[in-house]
């Protein structure tokens, strides 16, 4: 299976890689749903414009096993969710759409999460096109057009060749990542850093500061929380300082980054006012901290964003600034 973007930047040693399976157009639902094919068409579009010489591969990994999916996800929840696929419209949640194809899309999104686990094990770089996202997802939950929990599936990926490893989380999708938190809550070897709109009005209506973990993962989850309508140079002061404060505490081996752009100002939900230089100014914070802390290995997953032209412009932007970062001698390197 060959794609465009994979012949134009073929797999070499030492690039960032970028995760991306054509079995994640598979799942469709209403036509006016904002979590649609078209989201992830406008990204592999506007990655067809990257210069050519950028230090990237583009890799179709394979779909993740049920197997796989275990080691996050419970076998009962899987197991209803696959069977589902085949005969439900939607599952646990009228916003969770189903399709025939849906359990291939979703077990090809998670092979893309999976992959970016087994590069963070390699030391380097990646970014996963993962549709749909998987916040929100919860071991044995599915919500918020999650199915499947792709961050959590690329900790448990690194984990289980390093039990000892310890990973800083970072959520900038405007919505909490419910999911996220709950699955590492008790852990003290995962910090949980998510900055995102008022809970008290944006759904999840979860992810208060308040909410720092709980047993001996308590004071491991940081909860930033936005008002709506805030502006793009308050939204990136708030995420440099609350981060700064994140490092002087905690000492991580990887990073693992939620993308999602749905606080940007041209977004359908229009609940902040971020600006693509904002968005870029963040990449460029969390790739100085991976370099600073984690000897520059970081994975990025895409959560949500349902703006198409953002998705078009910001995504390949952000993998750009990501290539150049893990081979400084390739910028200005262009065609």
């Amino acid at each position: 299976m060959t794609h465009p973007l994979a012949e134009r930047f073929p797999l070499r040693n030492g690039n960032c890689r970028v995760y991306c399976h054509p079995d994640c157009l598979w799942h469709e639902g209403p036509a006016d749903h904002p979590e649609r094919p078209e989201r992830l068409e406008a990204i592999l579009e506007g990655c067809l414009e990257l210069p050519k010489r950028l230090p990237v591969s583009f890799v179709i990994p394979e779909a993740a096993t049920f197997d796989q999916l275990r080691a996050v996800h419970d076998k009962n929840y899987l197991q209803r969710l696959e069977e589902a696929a085949h005969h439900q419209s939607t599952f646990m949640s009228d916003d969770n759409y189903l399709c025939q194809d849906s359990f291939d899309a979703i077990r090809a999104a998670a092979g893309c999460a999976i992959a970016t686990g087994e590069t963070l094990l390699g030391n380097g770089r990646a970014f996963a096109l993962t549709r749909p996202p998987g916040h929100h997802a919860g071991r044995s939950s599915a919500e918020g057009f999650c199915f499947v929990n792709h961050i959590a599936l690329a900790v448990e990926t690194v984990r289980s060749e390093r039990p000892g490893a310890r990973f800083l989380i970072v959520d900038f999708d405007v919505h909490h990542g419910n999911g996220i938190d709950r699955i590492y809550e008790r852990d003290d070897t995962v910090f949980y850093y998510s900055i995102h709109g008022d809970p008290a009005h944006i759904y999840p209506n979860s992810g208060f500061p308040d909410d720092q973990g709980s047993a001996q993962g308590h004071g491991f989850t940081r909860n930033v929380t936005i008002g709506e309508g805030t502006s793009g140079d308050e939204w990136l002061r708030i995420f440099a300082d609350s981060l700064s404060e994140v490092e002087r505490t905690f000492a991580p081996d990887y990073l693992i980054v939620g993308a999602g752009f749905d606080a940007h100002r041209e977004d359908p939900f229009s609940l902040l006012e971020l600006e693509d230089t904002h968005y870029l100014a963040a990449a460029q914070l969390l790739i100085q901290l991976a370099n600073d802390h984690c000897e520059g290995r970081s994975a990025w997953l895409l959560e949500g964003g349902y703006s198409t032209s953002v998705l078009k412009r910001l995504v390949p932007a952000c993998v750009s600034l990501l290539a150049d970062s893990s081979n400084p001698g390739a910028r200005g390197s262009r065609d």
